[in-house]
């Protein structure tokens, strides 16, 4: 049987100063990288979130005031959660394999207790937006998920070929922007674990604001 590895995420201990290292070697590593697809801006956002934090390291390494700490403390929040969100990409597309995890900059440990396919989300829910062109699609949480796929399709659920990947998300909740006001659109989700993807939920739908 295949081992599966899981990406270890390794910011337990780090320093600020070393965690703006860490993130700017996953940038460095997942640039170009074709065992992983990312969404557009996400290693944009990441360098960023790690210049943000070297200046806050600046601020209280000169300065050292409580507002100083507090704003640090926020900017290694965003970069932590950020490292986080690409684990998860990492550990779906990878589908546990060593070689490609560690391509990406990340550490691996072995699954202590393999957790086999996912079920399916259940109680997807969507409902019509505040803004135009918004629908808000929220689904109960899957055990031992690492990311949600959302697929949508404007035209018939039961044809398969007409569904479409939305967004790989890590929460499992989403606001779908940019659709065609007062037009119906059909959600379902799909959980991603350490396995692959597993089985698909029932599809859910609402009429765009």
């Amino acid at each position: 049987m295949k081992q599966v590895y899981i990406v270890k995420l390794g910011l337990i201990g780090l320093t600020p100063t070393a965690l703006v290292e860490k993130g700017r070697t996953l940038v460095e590593k997942c640039t170009g990288n074709t065992n992983v697809t990312l969404p557009t801006n996400f290693l944009t956002d990441l360098g960023a979130a790690c210049t943000a934090l070297e200046q806050a390291n600046i601020a209280v390494r000169d300065n050292g005031g409580r507002a100083d700490h507090v704003t640090r403390a926020a900017r290694v929040a965003d970069v932590e959660n950020l490292i986080r969100e690409l684990a998860g990409y990492v550990q779906a597309q990878c589908e546990g394999d060593h070689e490609k995890i560690a391509s990406t900059g990340f550490g691996v440990r072995k699954q202590p207790s393999p957790v086999g396919v996912l079920g399916a989300p259940t109680n997807v829910r969507a409902r019509r937006g505040k803004l135009p062109g918004e629908i808000h699609v929220i689904w109960d949480g899957v055990y031992a998920r690492l990311l949600y796929g959302l697929y949508y399709t404007e035209g018939d659920p039961k044809d398969e070929g007409s569904w479409k990947l939305l967004v790989q998300t890590s929460k499992n909740r989403y606001t779908a922007t940019g659709l065609t006001s007062d037009k119906v659109y059909y959600f379902r989700v799909q959980a991603i674990g350490a396995a692959g993807a597993g089985e698909m939920s029932d599809s859910a739908f609402a009429k765009a604001a």
